[in-house]
């Protein structure tokens, strides 16, 4: 896994098991840790929840860094699970790509980046149904909460409702907080500079770096006009020597469509299917490929950046917050504006 992918061992990997019973013995887990993760996993396994916990000592540290604690998850597709099945163990398994490229959501996405690994098999179980990576959610039962180090496929609402279930049913003793991590809300500057101090620090959860999930192209946000900042903080922004007539967009729902004849090519994270389907499932379920789409199409043709519609997530509900964060890491935490003076350049505003 880790030469495969050019992965640092400091970043941990999921345990993929086929039942929650698997899962149970693979933590060290005290009684109301255990009763947590009973309900958790009825609710949400299969599915895209990975839990983390105080990790037994058959658990080995490289898929721990070297932490104590481990993510277990139990997958939901028949294939992934017949295959663990078939192994008789769990199996770590983090996605199949290039150490903090874009996310595979397609077997082709696999064999670009992994093309390179000696006796590489891919199992073709189709495209990816979510498209974003699971919620990574940690147990700290002693505070009665359970903390989401990852934003993904299952929303803090639903774990909440999870938790209120629990009570009324009888099969919670207490109440448990549904809490984000304080790392989740932390800005780019500062994410970039706690790296930067300790480099090889052991990760709680994949995906946490701020470059992540990121095309090899320079990206950024594009804020939309509503977005804009005062004038002011333009005057204060940083003038980048990427031209908008050289740059790749990736819109979504068109809600920059004024802009796209600007651009010298544009990408949408929606299929046009959003009258009848929810558009933020359906830009989960596609924004990987698209990155990757809108990255080929920018080597092809020699652009120098690609520009990430922004957008608020806190208003679009649903997995937005997850899509938001996919979204942040590809570009880096860099938020831009198109330059009002010439409408030619971009100013980098944050990040």
């Amino acid at each position: 896994i880790f030469e495969a992918k050019g992965r640092p061992l400091s970043d941990p990997c999921i345990l993929h098991v086929s039942t929650a019973k698997e899962a149970a013995e693979l933590f060290d887990l005290n009684d109301a840790e255990q009763e947590a993760l009973a309900v958790f996993a009825a609710s949400c396994w299969p599915g895209p929840l990975s839990i983390v916990g105080r990790a037994k000592p058959c658990v080995p540290v490289e898929v721990t860094a070297a932490t104590d604690f481990v993510a277990v998850r139990c997958p939901d597709h028949e294939v992934a699970r017949a295959l663990i099945s078939a192994a008789g163990r769990p199996l770590a398994a983090p996605s199949a790509n290039r150490f903090g490229h874009i996310s595979p959501t397609l077997p082709e996405h696999v064999l670009e980046d992994l093309g390179h690994a000696p006796g590489l098999r891919i199992i073709d179980g189709g495209p990816c149904s979510v498209g974003i990576e699971s919620t990574v959610m940690r147990l700290e039962l002693d505070c009665r909460r359970v903390v989401i180090l990852r934003k993904g496929g299952v929303t803090k609402e639903r774990l909440e409702a999870i938790v209120a279930d629990g009570l009324a049913r009888g099969t919670l003793s207490q109440h448990i907080a549904v809490e984000y991590s304080e790392r989740l809300a932390a800005s780019a500057q500062t994410l970039r500079e706690r790296e930067e101090a300790i480099p090889e620090q052991a990760q709680e959860s994949p995906g946490l770096l701020l470059r992540h999930y990121s095309p090899s192209v320079p990206s950024a946000l594009l804020l939309a006009e509503e977005m804009l900042p005062t004038p002011e903080a333009f005057a204060g922004g940083k003038k980048l020597p990427y031209a908008v007539q050289q740059s790749v967009l990736i819109d979504f729902g068109r809600r920059l469509q004024l802009l796209h004849d600007r651009f010298l090519g544009t990408f949408d994270l929606c299929d046009g299917t959003s009258t009848v389907v929810d558009p933020v499932e359906n830009a989960c379920t596609r924004a990987f490929a698209v990155l990757r789409a809108a990255e080929a199409f920018a080597i092809a043709k020699g652009a120098s950046f690609i520009c990430i519609s922004d957008f608020n997530a806190a208003k679009l509900g649903s997995r937005a917050e997850a899509l938001h964060d996919r979204m942040f890491r590809a570009a880096s935490g860099c938020r831009v504006a198109i330059c009002p003076q010439g409408n030619t350049h971009f100013v980098q505003l944050s990040g």
